[in-house]
């Protein structure tokens, strides 16, 4: 199968290659070029005043239109890559939450059943808790939350057919332990639900720790005696994740997270959970009701749960409250996770070779198409 894109301004992390053509050939980009060597082959999409892009990564999203990861479910899968191309994500983890260790079991079990059959493909898992901080659960049930356990991680990494590609946990809690575990077992560990203080945090990257989930929410503050996670955030070389909602971060703080961290650290992502796409009501989140109203989801008590935001949404609020240019985009939504994740030989790029999964905005920020495996799927 050929899909040819012309007359398109292509974009990478780097550069903006105006008036090109690409050709998708079994799911892969063949080749690109300025329109005056346009091959006439395969369907064509005219992108005329539009920007490609390579695909979003989701690196942190529980669920949507319905489902959630944590059901145990295949259905989970087939319906959440079906919805998120529409979305502008082309490829995602799969995001587990604290709840009892059997369900996280189960979870972990189905997701390491997977085999991609279509839509946006499932790159592992993001296993948020339950080795967190009491101090700050979020929306995470602070019952099930349990001490940093180097065992208990060999066997959850063990029975999700060693699909968790990334964990979010307190580095406090921890004795070094878990945190040598989690390198011997290729985890990306991640700073988040944390009360660490930023020494802890600088030991902690020595030893490896090299990521932080959801900047300023369920972590310890930015204080002029003690920077915290957020000060550590600013001033380490993690990459750190960043909900452009407007309401987990306002944003005049999206803007200072781009502004002091850069484009170069930060990773867009949209902690969605299974309302995504689906209208207000009542919804569960790890056994917790979450009552979804406008673009906020908040447990009874007011605590935020995840958000409804998509990709495409956060795309239109990045560019609109910072004023980034759309190879910033890039660089946020697909090249840095694909870099974190070692996967820039095939995804969060355009090179020959790479995989054919695209997304196609126009000026405005508009979504306009959604490319995989060089299949239009949106």
């Amino acid at each position: 199968m050929r899909l040819l894109i012309k007359n398109a301004c292509l974009t990478t992390h780097e550069e903006r290659l105006e008036d090109h053509w690409l050709l998708c050939t079994d799911g892969r980009i063949e080749d690109f070029g300025p329109m005056e060597s346009c091959p006439d082959v395969g369907e064509v999409v005219d992108a005329k005043g539009m920007n490609v892009l390579p695909g979003a990564i989701e690196m942190h999203i529980h669920g949507a239109d319905g489902v959630d990861a944590m059901d145990a479910d295949m259905e989970y899968i087939e319906k959440i890559s079906a919805h998120l191309p529409g979305t502008g994500s082309t490829s995602f983890l799969a995001t587990t939450m604290t709840a009892p260790l059997e369900d996280i079991e189960r979870a972990l079990m189905n997701l390491a059943d997977y085999r991609y059959v279509a839509g946006a493909r499932m790159l592992g898992i993001h296993q948020e808790g339950p080795f967190i901080s009491k101090k700050h659960p979020g929306a995470q049930d602070p019952k099930h939350i349990l001490v940093p356990d180097r065992e208990a991680i060999h066997h959850l990494q063990d029975i999700s057919g060693n699909q968790i590609r990334l964990i979010t946990y307190a580095p406090e809690e921890d004795d070094g332990e878990f945190l040598d575990a989690l390198k011997a077992l290729d985890i990306i560990p991640s700073a988040g639900h944390t009360d660490a203080t930023f020494e802890t945090l600088k030991q902690a990257q020595a030893l490896g720790l090299s990521h932080v989930t959801h900047l300023y929410n369920g972590m310890r503050g930015l204080h002029h005696r003690e920077p915290g996670t957020v000060g550590f955030s600013y001033m380490s070389d993690a990459y750190v994740e960043l909900i452009s909602d407007g309401i987990h971060s306002t944003p005049e703080m999206v803007k200072l997270a781009f502004d002091v961290i850069t484009p170069d650290r930060l990773v867009m992502i949209t902690d969605a959970m299974r309302a995504q796409g689906l209208p207000d009501g009542e919804y569960d989140l790890g056994g917790q009701t979450v009552h979804v109203a406008g673009k906020e989801a908040r447990l009874a008590d007011g605590t935020l749960a995840g958000s409804v935001l998509t990709m495409k949404q956060a795309v239109r609020n990045m560019r609109e409250f910072t004023g980034c240019g759309w190879t910033d985009i890039v660089r946020m939504s697909a090249y840095n996770p694909a870099v974190e994740l070692g996967l820039t030989d095939s995804k969060g790029v355009i090179r020959k070779g790479a995989d054919a999964d695209l997304v196609i905005y126009d000026e405005d920020a508009d979504l306009k198409h959604t490319i995989i495996d060089g299949k239009m799927y949106f």
